[in-house]
């Protein structure tokens, strides 16, 4: 648009405002909505800041200019506000007409409830630009959206469940048609939504029935990855050379901002957060079968900073140390959720509540571990605590990804290493046993190093942390990078004696595959 339409346009709408278009007008206005689409933005956003205001002065429901009341109803200063705001009102339902003409999907008026809030993570959500108290249950509606921390996850009215990450922007139009601005979402499609429509800046993307994800990085690309079903994927560039792009189960596609031109990509089924449920009750069962002292699933809670103890009898629950990064600690595991943590760019970790301990002489850790990058001595599980004391670490030793447990009583030391570095971006069973003579390390259910452990008397352990160390407050973090996860842990169980080969074997093998 130039600056000549810009400013006819903006004279426009507030005519519309005020009235009706002349027919001439008229023309016009409906003549540049076609040929330009950051008319049709500018439009919508003008619509959702007076939508805003007609909505709290609940008169967004009037079809029409209602006939002033009597003066001796209401003053004549009320009603030089309440007239205009009515005026507002009938303008977002004339253009809620005319986007349909326009093709967009949305036929409802700005405002009105099309879904509900089903899951809630600690989210920090904005509407209109406006904090908003949502809670599980809350009335979802047509509106633009802002979700700076945390996780929500929408059920529409057509039965279509969305899952979104923070950071992210995103409108909603219709019970089967939204726009993500930026940000993350992953979308499960029953038979009775088929058409919900996602928009991106990049594309359009149709669902014909099917679970899909999509990820918006500002205006540089929209990639679209199916894990099941089909989806059609229509470039927004109007270059009829540039067809639709149909994706079927585990395929994807990237658009950059500067072509259109769909890009074929692996599917990444480790990226998107898909549901909030623990699924698998088997893995987890044969887990509590044997009675750990504590067991992290690292499900998905409502507070997103605690990681709930599901162990049986006492609970010990771990709490999240985010690392100041924004999104949310969570992403796909092995099984259900896992705990993200991003390494020592970051520094995240999680603490075990103090009353936790485990035996020095018999004891036996397992989890499922996943690395993006090895840094040097990063920790799966250590007791260090402020003052840089330990006994206990379990994780990787040296700078090449060996993964190993270290003990320490006073002078003396006992240690087991792998001889093979951890693979990168591969899910692994990991366990390490100590029983009266020995301690045996485990990779993927198989013995792969043991050493003597006769003789040694371990000290009591501390408080226990997961995936780094405590950071001393008054320390500049560039000197606090040491130690810290770069990656994904799930499944974690601490047993108070020592597993056999037999137990950690079969623990492996029912674990369903990927």
């Amino acid at each position: 648009m130039t600056e000549d339409e810009k400013k006819k346009l903006e004279s426009l709408l507030i005519e519309l405002t005020e009235g009706e278009l002349s027919p001439e007008h008229n023309r016009w206005f409906m003549e540049i909505m076609r040929q330009h689409p950051e008319a049709k933005k500018y439009y919508l956003e003008y619509c959702q800041i007076h939508t805003m205001l007609a909505w709290e002065h609940g008169v967004l429901g009037e079809l029409h200019l209602p006939r002033p009341p009597e003066e001796s109803e209401v003053s004549s200063n009320s009603f030089s506000l309440w007239k205009p705001l009515a005026a507002v009102a009938a303008l977002v339902l004339i253009g809620v007409a005319l986007w349909s003409q326009w093709g967009t999907p949305s036929k409802m008026k700005p405002g009105e409830m099309v879904g509900s809030l089903t899951g809630n993570v600690a989210a920090s959500l904005e509407l209109f630009g406006v904090s908003s108290d949502f809670r599980n249950g809350s009335a979802v509606r047509i509106g633009s959206y802002q979700l700076d921390e945390g996780l929500v996850e929408i059920t529409f009215e057509s039965g279509v469940e969305v899952l979104i990450e923070a950071p992210a922007s995103f409108e909603i139009h219709s019970p089967v048609f939204m726009i993500l601005n930026e940000g993350r979402l992953a979308a499960n499609v029953p038979p009775e939504g088929i058409g919900f429509t996602v928009e991106t800046p990049d594309a359009e993307v149709v669902d014909f029935g099917t679970e899909f994800a999509i990820e918006v990085v500002g205006e540089r690309s929209s990639e679209v990855h199916v894990f099941k079903g089909e989806v059609e994927v229509r470039p927004k560039e109007e270059d009829p050379s540039i067809d639709p792009v149909r994706l079927v189960t585990n395929q994807a596609t990237r658009i950059n901002h500067s072509t259109f031109i769909p890009l074929g990509i692996s599917v990444d089924d480790q990226r998107f957060l898909r549901n909030l449920d623990e699924p698998d009750p088997t893995y987890s069962g044969k887990v509590r079968e044997l009675l750990p002292l504590a067991y992290y699933r690292m499900a998905i809670i409502d507070d997103g900073q605690i990681l709930k103890d599901t162990a049986k009898g006492l609970r010990n629950p771990a709490s999240i140390v985010k690392g100041g990064k924004r999104r949310q600690p969570f992403a796909p595991g092995r099984i259900g959720s896992s705990l993200r943590l991003d390494g020592p760019k970051r520094g995240g970790y999680a603490q075990i509540s103090p009353g936790f301990t485990l035996p020095t002489s018999k004891f036996t850790i397992i989890a499922w571990v996943r690395t993006k990058t090895l840094p040097r001595n990063a920790v799966l599980v250590s007791d260090r605590n402020l003052s840089g004391d330990e006994t206990f670490c379990f994780g990787l030793v040296g700078d090449h990804g060996h993964l190993g447990l270290t003990l320490a009583s006073g002078k003396e030391s006992l240690q087991i290493v792998d001889s093979s570095p951890l693979p990168l971006e591969e899910w692994t069973h990991v366990a390490v046993v100590r029983s009266n003579e020995e301690l045996r390390l485990y990779r993927n259910g198989v013995l792969v190093s043991s050493e003597s452990s006769h003789g040694f008397h371990g000290k009591p352990h501390k408080p226990f942390n997961i995936g780094g160390i405590p950071k001393k407050p008054d320390v500049e973090k560039r000197h606090q990078r040491s130690g810290f996860w770069h990656g994904r842990i799930d499944e974690l169980a601490f047993f108070g004696f020592a597993l056999t080969s037999e137990q950690i074997d079969r623990l492996f093998n029912i674990t369903p595959s990927n």
